[in-house]
């Protein structure tokens, strides 16, 4: 005979009521011993759960061993030890034992004897339904607890604790170098990593200088680049409960039925420093990767229109080289047939005046300056648009139901019958859910961003003259989607005109026609889709 034993993870707080391994075995072999049985191979499972559909070893070879006759019988002390998955599992495998048997010592039963047959296949069932109850009261146990904001992790981020009271977190104001009263603070380390990755180091500079000052890593050793992209993109430093594998989600904080955010405790930053930190994180390197996706610095765009020219032959974004932009597709040779290319010093004066006269020419409610100000929200006060978003959403949703409640009843006639009982129930239901979300929305103040000063234009041309270049391209980027370039026809060195550039403005259709090239007298030129690449592109 074999023996077969298995032990499930165990809880954290919960009482462990399950017979060990060791003691599993022993009573598996005092039976063999009772009938004359001789033990020959022990298989073991251990943390390993019976319902889910994971791979257990021991299990398979147990049954393997079975079903190739090295062994007559496989020993196991219960049947809920034996599998969770209910009676067609087991009654699959009881059917391939001619000549065999599987005996559950604890239950006392026998696949070999016909009239155990049908209390085994009750005691699968009804371990699976027990299964199936504890995992459905701990799921709902979990998501209320998230909802309500409590740290479930075993693991606190770094640079915050947990509350003992509250279990809500809090930042954490201990030494971050051990036994250094006077120095930084674990909360500071993670100010200093979103600062400096903010002025444009990059993860692996900060993780440099982290290890230069002798400040340990969370895990107590050195800091990596992985460390400095986790923290950066951790929704708990911003206030945030974190969704389900929220590293992998491009939207990491974690909603609740109602599609509102929830908050896990203290803020360390605010959330336009992560969003800005980020920004320049992920314009060169993987965010949680190990390796960048571009080598060094070089990725850090260092021209004023890096992203915004387009070429009107191609509709692909123009690359600075030298003096001049050019469309990429002339440089490599292929791909575009009229290819522009532009000084770059009148380019960038044509453009920033175009740009400065858009917007001091602007009514208040002009499109392009709401769709400014949405910008400017979005960049420096993300939160607020998140928030209302969430809100928009849920008044979306609670329309679409009710929308679809409407037309299952009278459309599609799902409610004739029997069913029609349940129709008013449901149609209340879906209108109380949809007042409740536009009662929620309309408690929310629309929020506007104040860019009075990008609206003069002796303020802004004071502010552009001091600004990088980085904050430069930020700013021409919240009222340009794109600026296509055509290309010069005449021979020579021409002086650059404003009509070969034709802008994409926020908040307004985007209709560009491109130049096409002169052809011979009585040959209509051929037409080319740059308006629509360009659109797609920008």
């Amino acid at each position: 005979m074999d023996i077969y034993a298995r032990k499930s993870v165990t809880r954290k707080g919960a009482r462990n009521t399950e017979l060990s391994i060791n003691q599993q075995i022993a009573d598996g072999i005092a039976w063999g011993e009772r009938n004359g049985y001789r033990p020959r191979f022990v298989w073991v499972d251990n943390g390993i759960s019976g319902s889910k559909d994971v791979h257990r070893p021991g299990y398979d070879a147990g049954l393997g061993a079975l079903g190739a006759g090295v062994t007559r019988c496989l020993w196991c002390y219960k049947l809920d030890r034996f599998s969770r998955k209910g009676a067609l599992a087991v009654l699959t495998i009881m059917d391939r034992l001619e000549g065999r048997r599987i005996f559950f010592g604890a239950d006392g039963l026998d696949t070999s004897r016909p009239g155990d047959r049908r209390m085994i296949m009750w005691r699968a069932e009804d371990a699976k339904e027990f299964s199936d109850q504890l995992s459905e009261r701990v799921g709902d146990t979990w998501r209320h607890s998230k909802d309500a904001g409590f740290w479930l992790a075993a693991r606190v981020p770094y640079g915050l604790r947990k509350s003992t009271k509250t279990r809500k977190l809090k930042i954490d104001s201990s030494p971050a170098i051990p036994g250094q009263v006077d120095g930084q603070t674990k909360a500071d380390v993670v100010r200093r990593i979103f600062r400096e990755c903010e002025n444009g180091m990059t993860g692996p500079k900060v993780a440099q200088g982290l290890n230069a000052d002798g400040i340990p890593s969370p895990g107590g050793r050195k800091w990596t680049p992985t460390h400095i992209y986790k923290i950066l993109k951790h929704p708990a430093y911003i206030g945030f409960q974190p969704s389900s594998d929220w590293d992998d989600r491009e939207d990491p904080i974690h909603r609740d039925s109602k599609g509102k955010r929830v908050r896990v405790g203290e803020a360390v930053v605010t959330e336009a420093q992560q969003k800005r930190a980020r920004a320049k994180i992920t314009g060169r390197t993987a965010l949680l990767g190990v390796r960048p996706t571009k080598k060094g610095v070089r990725s850090i765009p260092r021209s004023r229109l890096a992203g915004l020219l387009f070429c009107a032959g191609c509709g692909y974004v123009m690359i600075k080289q030298g003096m001049s932009y050019s469309c990429r597709h002339k440089l490599r040779a292929v791909g575009c047939t009229n290819p522009a290319s532009v000084l770059a010093e009148a380019a960038e004066l044509i453009v920033f005046e175009a740009w400065v006269s858009r917007l001091v020419a602007s009514e208040p409610d002009d499109a392009l300056i709401e769709a400014v100000a949405a910008r400017w929200l979005a960049s420096n006060r993300p939160e607020v648009i998140a928030d209302r978003k969430a809100l928009q959403d849920r008044v979306d949703n609670a329309k679409a139901a009710l929308e679809d409640l409407v037309a299952a009843r009278y459309k599609r006639k799902e409610f004739d019958g029997p069913a029609g009982e349940f129709y008013p129930g449901l149609l209340a239901e879906a209108e109380v859910e949809l007042k409740a979300a536009q009662k929620a929305l309309k408690a929310v103040p629309e929020r506007s961003g104040d860019i009075g000063c990008l609206l003069d234009s002796v303020l802004v041309c004071e502010a552009w003259d001091h600004a990088p270049v980085e904050k430069q391209r930020e700013l021409l980027g919240l009222a340009l989607d794109g600026v296509c370039v055509r290309r010069k026809f005449a021979a020579g060195r021409t002086q650059v005109t404003p009509d070969r550039f034709h802008y994409a403005w926020a908040g307004a259709p985007r209709v560009i026609e491109p130049e096409q090239p002169k052809t011979k007298k009585g040959k209509k030129p051929k037409k080319k889709a740059a308006a629509a690449q360009f659109a797609k592109a920008a």
